[in-house]
């Protein structure tokens, strides 16, 4: 694993610590990892969009990752909570797996704590997904996007 601090963009970090304040005093299932993304969030270097170097791990960024366990590549997407969908690859960054990706570089080591072990990565390539350019839960908004019959609704899944 790197010891290198992770890099957030500002837009990033504010929707994050909202949903992190959200979630503390609610009965979110897994304080535990609200407290981890807390902790990284904690020691974030935050940048402005424009300075964050293209192969940071940033939200709505599309992951290609190397796991060492199964010697194969994955796909990952880090969302929030309410996009999380394990079958599409969109991981909850408040899932142990989200919460390593958080902020990571290309060629970055990666361990993350899941309920079925350890599982280890290297962040392999990042394509940068769309800014966040709008607060969800705005009046007149729904507050989800493009969410289908079968998805998760905010606060239910932590997918990886």
């Amino acid at each position: 694993m790197t010891d290198r601090s992770i890099i957030v963009t500002d837009g990033d970090m504010e929707r994050l610590r909202r949903l992190v304040r959200a979630l503390k005093y609610s009965l979110f299932r897994d304080q535990r990892q609200l407290e981890l993304l807390d902790q990284a969030l904690e020691s974030a270097e935050v940048r402005p969009p424009g300075r964050v170097p293209k192969d940071v791990v940033r939200m709505n960024s599309r992951v290609c990752a190397f796991e060492f366990d199964t010697r194969r590549k994955g796909l990952y997407t880090l969302v929030f909570p309410e996009e999380a969908n394990i079958s599409r690859g969109f991981i909850s960054v408040l899932a142990p797996l989200g919460i390593a990706l958080l902020g990571r570089r290309r060629r970055d080591l990666i361990e993350a704590r899941v309920p079925g072990g350890i599982r280890r990565l290297r962040v392999e390539h990042v394509r940068r997904g769309p800014e966040i350019t709008r607060k969800r839960g705005q009046p007149g908004g729904s507050g989800r996007r493009g969410l289908r019959s079968g998805q998760s609704t905010p606060g239910t899944t932590l997918a990886a």
